[in-house]
């Protein structure tokens, strides 16, 4: 870094020869610039703040303006971005006009932003950022900078990720003693560049290149190799090589996990088809994840897409937003972790009406309307828990209520915690000074939480469950004077109290529970409830060959077809085969385990139509073998007066085990 002089707001005239005092600020700025310059925040920091905060420090002054930006630099790298970006963007802005004497510092501003920039999926102010620093920087100390535009611009459509990666590559050859482990990283740099603009032939060439520098096919491999060779196995796929893909992919661990916990993730949203994100149906993206170990995803980079950039960061956005219980991220190895990737595509629909959706929103739209203090917007648990615990410290009862409905909805902590959460929610609905509608609809939706959270722990399977048992406690609440004097209350917890798919036992009271809603003159005629519980009378009726019936039904609704098909409830599953036989046999000689969510229609008969993969892991693998699964999958007939789509973008997950898998990937940790 360049040394700045630290002037003083009152002068001191002192002869050029005598060294400086201990302890001066020119010594003081020395000692920051060292431990900044060797990344040590956690020493360089409080240094800057006590240089910052100096008075004799002159605030208009070269050194100000540098102090300034790594206290900035510093607080960003350490996760403090809202307090660093303005100090960092401040600094920045006061050393550009001293450009050619700050050089390096100003480019590792320009190059910090930038990465803040990209982190937020900001193409543009990315890129700007990097070439600025790139404009500053010379020989060596480019190749930061390249890799990040590289990286930043390889889904372009241009030459720019390949031109920056050929220059890092030139670099780092003309050294006298070239490092093979950043040869392999700018060879890698290139191929995937060169993969996401169609030159599948060069693009392997490049990536076999970093393998031979990095030792070829070892059976203990690091990150960067994991990364290296699922390159490979996706240019192979695209090669139409499919014996190779399926070797690099076993030899970089994909598949080889021993746990089945990364396919029960609480959250795994793809993102949605649409202007909104540009995607098509067609387009399909591979994403690298970082998952922390409380669930959370740390970190998304989209490897290859078909599409440009906009596209290929819609992928990224929506695996950001990923989450798994802390207790099943626990079960993930480190290294999986960290080098984990998944295929992705776009999804087509938001799912069917659930009888608690009237009930959220009702929740929604007061806590707007009363504008309590809560995150609203954010995702996760955390910021609701926090919000939660604050409320009630603070004595707030209508924000405390809010927040425990809204954790409620995406806990993602273990059962215990979830239960003393939902206890104390239930506690504060019983609170006179809420308004008694509020009250009804957050102990409904609270118990809901809570008999599936105690019912489900004990069984193998919650969609089994909630197929084919009632919930009685929804069904004793539905009776309590206060919640059967609410329609919507009332209604909604009668409703979320049956089985999709009754036992021949329990018919006759679904079939009049169904009947007492569809009635319900309390509700509007084609309240959200009423047209659920018509739908199911309607299907119920056409399984039963009473088809008048079943059209009087369905037109009592209010709904089109198509709009029946987006909403309407979705059907249980009847017959499906997840057999040994549904297990492909490449993927089973490679002990290859994994899992595919799929999207799909189904049809008023029970069958599927438009099957499609939106999310699985190994990218690729178990796609068709989850296609022909669900191809003969079946459910129950539904009523639709043209036979047309009784459900929209379904989606349900299927899951590729190999019982006693011997060919799972060991953690080997160094030791301490």
């Amino acid at each position: 870094m360049f040394t700045v002089l630290v002037p003083v707001a009152t002068a001191v005239a002192q002869p050029a020869s005598q060294p400086a005092p201990q302890g001066s600020l020119q010594q003081r700025f020395d000692m920051a610039t060292a431990a900044y310059d060797k990344n040590d925040c956690a020493t360089a920091l409080p240094l800057l703040d006590a240089l910052a905060a100096d008075p004799h420090v002159k605030p208009t002054s070269v050194a100000a303006a540098v102090i300034m930006a790594h206290r900035g630099a510093c607080l960003v790298r350490t996760g403090e971005t809202d307090r660093g970006e303005p100090l960092l963007v401040a600094g920045l802005a006061a050393m550009r006009p001293h450009a050619s004497d700050l050089a390096l510092d100003v480019a590792d501003a320009e190059n910090t932003l930038g990465a803040l920039a990209a982190t937020r999926w900001d193409h543009d102010g990315a890129l700007a950022h990097f070439d600025a620093a790139l404009a500053l920087q010379k020989d060596g100390s480019r190749s930061v900078t390249l890799q990040r535009i590289a990286l930043l611009t390889a889904f372009d459509g241009d030459n720019r990720a390949i031109d920056a990666a050929n220059e890092g590559l030139r670099l780092e050859s003309a050294k006298p003693a070239p490092d093979k482990g950043m040869l392999a990283q700018w060879h890698l740099l290139l191929g995937r560049a060169m993969l996401n603009r169609g030159q599948v032939k060069a693009g392997q060439a490049e990536l076999e290149a970093a393998l031979k520098l990095t030792g070829g096919m070892r059976s203990q491999i690091s990150q960067f190799d994991a990364g290296l060779r699922q390159d490979l196995a996706q240019a192979a796929l695209l090669a139409k090589q499919t014996e190779d893909a399926r070797r690099y992919m076993a030899y970089s661990g994909a598949g080889h996990a021993g746990s089945a916990s990364f396919g029960s993730a609480a959250r795994m949203d793809s993102p949605d088809c649409g202007p909104e994100t540009g995607l098509s149906p067609d387009d399909v993206g591979v994403v690298q994840l970082v998952i922390g170990e409380s669930g959370d995803v740390l970190a998304t980079q989209t490897v290859y897409s078909t599409g440009n950039y906009a596209k290929a960061s819609a992928f990224s956005r929506a695996a950001a937003d990923w989450h798994w219980k802390p207790e099943d991220a626990a079960k993930m190895p480190a290294f999986f972790r960290a080098t984990a990737r998944v295929e992705l595509r776009c999804s087509r629909g938001t799912g069917g009406l659930t009888p608690d959706a009237p009930l959220k929103e009702a929740i929604a739209a007061w806590a707007q309307q009363a504008r309590l203090a809560l995150p609203m917007g954010q995702d996760g648990w955390s910021p609701w828990l926090a919000a939660a615990e604050s409320a009630r410290q603070g004595g707030k009862t209508a924000a405390e209520l809010a927040a425990r409905v809204m954790l409620a909805e995406a806990d993602l902590r273990p059962d215990a915690e979830q239960l003393a959460s939902i206890d104390r929610g239930l506690v504060v609905a019983q609170d006179a000074s809420l308004p008694p509608a509020v009250r009804n609809a957050a102990r409904v939706l609270l118990t809901a939480h809570r008999v599936d959270i105690i019912t489900s722990a004990k069984q193998s399977s919650r969609v089994t469950l909630r197929d084919t048992r009632s919930y009685p406690a929804l069904q004793a609440l539905a009776t309590e004077p206060a919640i059967a004097a609410d329609p919507l209350a009332r209604n909604a917890s009668m409703l979320l109290a049956l089985p999709r798919r009754p036992l021949p036992a329990d018919q006759a009271n679904v079939t009049a529970v169904l009947q007492r809603v569809a009635a319900d003159a309390d509700l509007p005629a084609h309240h959200p409830l009423r047209q659920f519980a018509l739908l199911r009378l309607a299907n119920q009726a056409a399984s039963q060959g009473q088809l008048d019936e079943a059209q009087r039904l369905f037109a009592q609704t209010g709904l089109t077809q198509e709009q029946c098909a987006l909403i309407g409830p979705k059907p249980a599953l009847t017959a499906i085969n997840t057999g040994s036989t549904a297990f492909p046999m490449d993927a089973a000689r490679w002990g290859f385990e994994g899992w595919v969510r799929s999207e799909y229609d189904i049809l008023a008969d029970g069958h599927t139509a438009g099957l499609r993969a939106v999310a699985s892991y190994p990218p690729f693998v178990f796609d068709d073998a989850a296609h022909s699964m669900l191809a003969k999958a079946r459910y129950q007939a539904s009523y639709r007066p043209e036979n047309g789509a009784a459900c929209s973008a379904n989606r349900e997950t299927i899951r590729f085990n190999i019982p006693g898998n011997t060919m799972v990937a060991k953690e080997i940790k160094k030791k301490s």
